[in-house]
């Protein structure tokens, strides 16, 4: 287990390559048809508006030479392979004419396409090299927003802002693997409230959070390996390693995860200290709690696996990624954690699992007599 969670260190979270839609579908042919023609880039064209200082327009001297200023900056980049702007439209219809002329003699949907109306914005359509990986353009959109000295206007600054497919991309990954850390502490810190309080325990819920916290990453560990790394990729119908896992994939397992194996730790523990409080030692607690609740959670488990096996099926390959990982979590946390560790490490504690609040459960034999003498007791006490 700790050899398999490692490797979730090496989880890259970002957009996978490939299709991510089922291969027969519209879309998705279309689009190795555009990849074919050379034209698949189109797809991921980055759309920057520059909105000028009051005062000035994009039709203007001084808007006109900012938008061309930048716009041979961004062809410039390696990572761009043409960029679209009205200068660029009207520079090869003739240096002689003036430029209003030019402007005038475009479609009115032409220029309404690269200027608003009242001419303070203007817009630049970039358009990324062929075979551009999602990083690829991550990395472009990030340059292209940082790089705001080449912005200055004569008159004052115009302010530019990047949008297109792949910054709203960019501003997912960011906004949901950006908050991954305190959504990790915010449920643990719920959750170890929630079992300190109803167990009256610091050992208890310390020991089901650092266990819920290695099947998580044991799975994105599987995760690493079949979907980013490829081993065993064909298994699941996938071409080859997809080079990084989706940025919501990570929150919703952990979050899933971490409630389900929750729940079976309740159901063992509450058990458990449930025999303890009737009178019985450690090891007789423990393997009374086993013996009732075993069934459920294998049979809890068994549900979900069948359940998130069966996203695995599909062809939609967010679905299919976010069925494996949840299914390898609740394989690895219902049999080696929940009824292998959990209650090894339980036996090893001994009377700490139930410090400070232990003197309540101290109690006469009396007690455990009684506890043992209901008939749904006996068969799990005489075994």
């Amino acid at each position: 287990m700790c050899a398999l969670a490692w490797q979730s260190r090496r989880l890259s979270i970002d957009l996978p390559r490939g299709d991510w839609l089922p291969r027969e579908m519209e879309s998705a042919v279309a689009m190795r048809s555009l990849q074919a023609m050379g034209r698949g880039s189109v797809v991921n064209t980055i759309r920057l508006t520059l909105e000028f200082p009051r005062g000035v327009s994009a039709t203007d001297d001084a808007g006109w030479t900012a938008t061309a200023r930048v716009a041979r900056w961004l062809v410039a980049d390696s990572a761009v392979q043409r960029v679209r702007s009205l200068p660029g439209l009207v520079a090869p219809m003739g240096t002689y004419i003036p430029r209003d002329t030019l402007v005038a003699m475009l479609p009115a949907a032409v220029r309404r396409s690269f200027m608003s109306e009242d001419g303070r914005i203007a817009l630049l359509e970039v358009i990324p090299r062929e075979a551009s990986s999602p990083r690829d353009l991550s990395a472009l959109v990030r340059r292209l927003r940082s790089a705001d000295t080449v912005l200055a206007a004569p008159v004052g600054r115009a302010t530019l802002l990047v949008g297109g497919l792949p910054a709203f991309n960019y501003d997912y990954e960011r906004a949901v693997a950006g908050r991954l850390a305190y959504v990790v502490a915010l449920v643990v810190g719920a959750t170890f409230i929630v079992l300190a309080l109803g167990f009256r325990s610091v050992l208890v819920p310390i020991k089901a959070i650092v266990l819920n916290l290695l099947a998580v990453a044991a799975a994105f560990g599987a995760v690493k390996f079949v979907f980013q790394d490829g081993v065993g990729a064909s298994a699941l119908g996938l071409s080859g390693p997809l080079d990084a896992i989706f940025p919501a994939v990570p929150v919703l397992v952990f979050c899933i995860v971490f409630g389900l194996s929750m729940d079976y730790e309740v159901f063992l523990v509450a058990r458990i200290r449930e025999a303890r409080g009737a009178g019985l030692d450690e090891r007789q607690a423990i393997a009374h709690g086993l013996s009732h609740t075993g069934g459920l959670i294998t049979s809890a488990a068994a549900i979900m696996i069948v359940v998130f096996g069966a996203f695995v099926l599909g062809d939609f390959l967010l679905i299919k990624m976010l069925g494996f990982a949840l299914a390898v979590a609740v394989l690895l946390d219902a049999t080696v954690m929940r009824l292998a560790v959990s209650p090894a490490l339980l036996t090893l504690a001994g009377r700490w699992n139930w410090w400070p609040g232990d003197n309540r459960l101290t109690s006469r034999r009396g007690r455990v007599r009684t506890f043992l003498s209901s008939p749904r007791r006996r068969r799990s006490a005489q075994t």
